[in-house]
């Protein structure tokens, strides 16, 4: 998203537009909305605050209108402002569609490419082979950001999207990988020192946004949890310790001996996998190769 409103300066060059527009205040006040502030808005931008302050009142003189509620210690978007925000947000759609599309109609295996994924998936399975797949291409880029919120394809923020759930809006390219199993998991000592009806169990700690594995688990454990933890990695890292038992997924403990599986042969829960990418960037090559690349990691 911090990068997105660097295409406004390239694809929207219509300064002057009726004689007094200025698409770069455009590109500041869109700062501003999306970051939250002026002080995040110039460092996105790479500014001083006054700039951004000047761009803002200089924006509302060419509008005529009052974009700002000033009176509080934040600022606040009046009514002319929220309806401003929506018409330039439909702006910088349409000018990330059009980089977008650009850079899917780009041929060959170069340049950066940006793939988001859930941090313990990225390290357990991508990244060997990505980085086999960058050797095997020495003029691509590749950037794998671990994340366990969906980064934004529209705005830019990834180009491909490992995800643990279907995406239900967007102009979006989807593809179904393997899904991905989990069981109970704990340490072969606390298994085999503790009795069934003491053991306790290693749980989420935002329940807000339970995952299917958890609304499992917490229908096992009745309430005996030793801990919550809001990643898996740490839930792993409990169990390691001897602390109880946890939901984990078979590629996490594939190589950890210490660990047995409990409970049934069949999965507690089973994750379904998918890679997302932008409708516009869905033939580029080095799209559909590195969706291959990971497809084969995950299989």
């Amino acid at each position: 998203m911090r990068k997105l409103r660097i295409y406004l300066m390239h694809i929207l060059t219509l300064k002057g537009v009726s004689g007094v527009m200025d698409w770069e205040n455009i590109r500041y006040f869109r700062a501003v909305i999306e970051t939250g502030s002026v002080a995040a808005a110039a460092r996105d931008l790479g500014v001083e605050r006054t700039t951004v302050t000047r761009r803002i009142q200089a924006l509302e003189r060419e509008t005529g209108l009052e974009l700002f509620d000033r009176r509080g210690r934040r600022l606040v978007l009046t009514a002319a402002g929220q309806d401003y925000a929506h018409v330039t947000g439909r702006m910088s759609d349409a000018a990330q569609e059009a980089a977008l599309c650009a850079e899917g109609i780009r041929p060959g295996m170069s340049g950066r490419i940006k793939i988001s994924a859930p941090p313990s998936l990225a390290k357990a399975r991508l990244i060997a082979p990505l980085l086999a797949f960058g050797f095997k291409h020495p003029k691509l880029e590749i950037e794998l950001i671990g994340e366990i919120g969906f980064a934004s394809l529209h705005r830019g923020e990834a180009d491909i999207a490992v995800r643990l759930s279907r995406p239900e809006e967007g102009d979006l390219a989807i593809s179904k990988m393997s899904p991905i199993a989990f069981h109970l998991y704990g340490h072969r000592d606390y298994v085999a020192n503790t009795p069934e009806d003491k053991r306790r169990y290693i749980g989420q700690s935002d329940e807000t946004v339970a995952t299917p594995q958890h609304v499992a688990l917490k229908q096992i454990a009745g309430g005996k949890f030793a801990i919550y933890l809001d990643d898996i990695d740490l839930q792993l890292a409990a169990v390691l310790a001897k602390g109880g038992i946890a939901a984990l997924p078979d590629f996490l403990v594939e190589h950890q001996d210490d660990l047995v599986p409990l409970g049934a042969k069949t999965p507690l829960v089973e994750r379904e996998v998918w890679s997302v990418t932008h409708n516009a960037q869905r033939h580029q090559e080095r799209i559909k190769e590195t969706i291959n690349v990971i497809r084969q990691a995950l299989h």
